[in-house]
């Protein structure tokens, strides 16, 4: 027979399922805006869409101790905000006692063997917490007699029978096929909370290369281009990733660029931005903002009136041919390149370019190019790489 705690009826109980199940749904998951760019498949052939997965019935003290020991890493940094309440934590504790079934976790696995939380960090920084007696049970609908209550302050039984409780996991194995990975973190990562792109790079590609990303845009140089624009969600060190990829790798470019974009952040996530690179960044954004000021990437609504977002694609536009430009002639053609960008986001082929599709290799290489040519046509030297539909 099932080890059910001694309780009350079986409606509390079912009422405690559903509880359990919506509650870490809303907790852990995320509101997640989806795009054209996310919408468009991704470019594996057959034998790369290889996803190795092992579930495990992993008991309470054991999840613990592989925490302690850091083979379970819970220290995931873009979660830290979502954080349960006692109340809530303490449901998930009585759940545990009567036995209710919790929802899966689902780890992933690192390349030293240790696993990371992708789904199920609230559960298991609850369940850890616990363990240390760092809270009393509070709000307990059925198990009232333990209200108020540390782990330490339960008789042996319960300690024993909290324990001894299992819960199913579901490791990601590192022989899966990165993109596959990524694909299933953006699967699981559905709801009310969702994270954004980036904030899922920020967990798995976590390394020097994130944390350059993250020093870089804490610079005066980019800020400067970005007033007024919230980086909630790490929208800024995006728009620097897509600068170091698209100079580094834009005769190479192809899409989705979430895909391009997840490839250049796991090939360099051990290599810290060089000085060079950073350098080549923060001259870029200086000689774009001598030349159009704050809102440089913002585009025009209806009527011609300014936007008040940033245009992920327009930064791509001005900052790509500026960053293999002759940065000084830009420096001093700050009106005529004003007239420039009016003029492009006036134009239907532009706007569409940076509007809609943009991943797009030929909108891509259409909205870089037409402000490369507009610099050139100004005067200003653009060496600029051949564009990817040229590429032969």
């Amino acid at each position: 027979m099932a080890d059910v705690h001694p309780c009350r009826s079986s409606s509390r109980i079912a009422a405690m399922v559903d509880a359990v199940d919506t509650d870490d749904d809303d907790a852990e998951s995320s509101d997640l805006n989806t795009t054209s760019d996310q919408s468009e498949p991704l470019d594996l052939s057959g034998d790369e869409r290889k996803l190795v997965t092992q579930p495990y019935d992993m008991g309470v003290k054991s999840l613990r101790d592989d925490i302690a020991s850091r083979r379970l890493k819970l220290t995931v940094e873009y979660q830290r905000k979502f954080v349960w309440d006692q109340a809530k934590s303490s449901r998930l504790i009585e759940s545990l006692l009567l036995n209710v079934p919790i929802p899966v976790c689902y780890f992933s696995e690192d390349e030293d063997g240790s696993y990371e939380v992708i789904d199920g960090l609230q559960r298991l920084t609850t369940i850890d917490r616990f363990l240390a007696d760092g809270f009393a049970l509070k709000g307990v609908p059925v198990l009232k007699e333990l209200e108020g209550k540390k782990f330490s302050e339960l008789n042996p039984r319960d300690q024993r029978r909290l324990q001894n409780r299992t819960i199913r996991c579901i490791v990601i194995s590192e022989d899966s096929h990165p993109d596959i990975k990524f694909d299933v973190f953006e699967r699981l990562n559905t709801g009310a909370a969702s994270l954004h792109e980036q904030e899922l790079r920020n967990c798995i590609y976590r390394g020097p290369f994130n944390t350059s990303l993250k020093n870089m845009v804490q610079s005066q140089h980019f800020l400067q281009l970005m007033i007024g624009d919230n980086n909630a969600r790490m929208d800024h060190e995006e728009l620097v990733l897509r600068y170091l990829a698209l100079v580094e790798k834009f005769s190479e470019y192809k899409p989705p660029i979430r895909q391009f974009l997840n490839q250049y952040m796991r090939k360099n996530r051990q290599i810290a931005v060089s000085e060079e690179q950073e350098a080549r960044f923060f001259d870029t954004c200086d000689a774009v903002f001598a030349a159009l000021g704050e809102g440089a990437f913002k585009g025009l609504v209806k009527k011609g009136l300014a936007s008040r977002n940033i245009n992920k694609a327009l930064f791509d536009s001005i900052m790509i041919p500026v960053a293999f430009s002759d940065q000084e002639k830009v420096h001093q053609e700050s009106e005529a390149i004003k007239v420039l960008r009016d003029r492009l986001l006036r134009s239907d082929d532009f706007a569409s370019a940076i509007g809609r599709a943009t991943a797009d290799r030929s909108r891509m290489a259409l909205r870089i190019e037409s402000f490369a040519n507009g610099l050139r046509r100004i005067g200003i030297a653009v060496d600029l790489p051949p564009l990817p539909t040229q590429k032969k």
